[in-house]
């Protein structure tokens, strides 16, 4: 998933809402979809930790 993308979208798109309800909505996407990429990150990271931990082989 394109993070950055998203993340640009997500802003173009509540600039141009005028209700506070939508604009709240896509800020709180924001954030859901920069935890996921940190999520994603970490999980990655820790998958590349244990497939390279020598004791487990």
């Amino acid at each position: 998933m394109d993070e950055q993308w998203l993340q640009q979208t997500l802003a173009e798109l509540s600039s141009k809402m005028p209700q506070y309800q939508d604009r709240a909505l896509l800020a709180a996407t924001q954030i859901y979809v920069t935890e996921l990429a940190q999520r994603l990150t970490n999980g990655q990271g820790e998958l590349d930790g244990r497939i390279w931990n020598h004791e487990q082989w």
